[in-house]
């Protein structure tokens, strides 16, 4: 991966980075003609009995990744008459997430719980073979790739050969991309999977807020217009649980200010979502332009480490490039970038000094000369 091409942003009016709509791949017709012939072309040549497609996305899947699924397999059932079934991997946490999918009733299976061998290919949404968070089955072909992140394979390698595979660094939400396969395939919007899809573009633009293109703009008021109002308001305001403001009070103890970064590792944490809620959270904070926020969990033996930067300061990709120093795996676009350590022991000492390499390698990033009089461990936010 490289951050030259998600480095090519122009502010738009009201100060909003605006993306240009690059990266569209040319596919020698329509995208969203091609994408029919392959599945119908795997579907066609499938046994009896194994004509269904299996859509995946990353593990733990955010709004955008749940909104371009709900979309992809509407354009299949509707616009293909094919079925799809979205299947996830780990646990769906995050709260707004959670009630993303209970308003909307979504029939979202683990993958745990389906045949595999009922599947003439798969689909894989808001991500990609290459990236360490993203289970591939092995019997299963990969017929498409849907994503708007920097490809693993442009920082070395080859990629899993995929027929149709349309990655476009210019647009900041998947969901996006998929509202325009629909568009273009003239297939109607019901309210529930306009609902999922206005939920995706607004969780990764924030509102319009960062790695903005036209067709963000374009799908996020198409599909608010056609959505369901009601459930878009409880989905953005979920009751939280009472362990929720223990992790949240443990973590505003622990963050330290080093200047216009912000620091917050932590120890163990209950989910992998709840780094990347915390990381949106402290990015908020007057004087902050970058935040590293990280946590062991225990149930995937991993560290989750999320950065976030504001429309200022820069890419997050080459930042998080250079907090890891060669450990884990990593993605990102924009503003946002994700990353996983493997942990074969999550004890305290280990933990830690997981930590310690963190802290000093985003610390190293600052400079001396740009601390100035913050002592090494940070000022407490208090």
């Amino acid at each position: 991966m490289s951050d030259k091409a998600t480095s090519e942003e122009q502010p738009a009016s009201g100060g909003v980075p605006q993306r240009e709509a690059a990266g569209r791949p040319d596919f020698g017709m329509p995208a969203v003609e091609h994408f029919r012939r392959v599945v119908v072309r795997a579907v066609g040549a499938a046994s009896e009995g194994r004509r269904r497609l299996l859509m995946l996305t990353h593990r733990g899947p955010d709004p955008d990744a749940i909104g371009a699924c709900e979309g992809i397999r509407h354009l299949c059932a509707t616009g293909f008459e094919l079925e799809a079934q979205v299947a996830t991997v780990g646990r769906i946490h995050r709260a707004e997430n959670l009630a993303l999918v209970r308003a909307l009733d979504l029939a979202f299976k683990t993958y745990d719980e389906v045949s595999p061998h009922e599947f003439c290919g798969a689909v894989l949404v808001d991500t990609q073979p290459e990236f360490g968070h993203t289970f591939l089955p092995s019997d299963i072909p990969v017929l498409a790739v849907f994503d708007h992140h920097v490809p693993p394979i442009e920082n070395g390698g080859e990629g899993l050969e995929v027929e149709h595979r349309d990655v476009r660094l210019g647009v900041g939400a998947t969901s996006s991309i998929v509202y325009e396969y629909l568009r273009d395939a003239g297939v109607e919007l019901p309210p529930e999977v306009a609902t999922a899809l206005f939920c995706g573009v607004r969780y990764d633009t924030a509102d319009l807020s960062r790695n903005v293109s036209d067709l963000d703009e374009e799908a996020y008021y198409e599909t608010f217009r056609r959505g369901d109002r009601e459930r878009i308001a409880a989905i953005n305001h979920p009751p939280l649980p009472r362990a929720y403001y223990g992790e949240l009070s443990r973590a505003l103890a622990v963050a330290r200010q080093h200047g216009a970064l912000i620091v917050a590792l932590l120890g163990r944490v209950s989910h992998p979502e709840f780094p990347a809620e915390m990381a949106d959270f402290f990015l908020r904070m007057k004087g902050c332009s970058w935040v590293v926020v990280g946590g062991a969990v225990e149930e995937e033996s991993e560290y989750v480490l999320s950065l976030r930067t504001d429309q200022h300061f820069g890419n997050a990709y080459p930042l998080m490039a250079r907090v890891l120093d060669g450990e884990g795996s990593f993605g990102g676009h924009g503003h946002i970038a994700g990353a996983r350590v493997p942990m074969e022991d999550l004890g305290e000492s280990s933990v830690a000094s997981v930590e310690r390499r963190l802290r000093g390698n985003a610390l190293a990033i600052l400079g001396s000369s740009e601390e100035g009089e913050i002592p090494p461990e940070g000022r407490p936010l208090g």
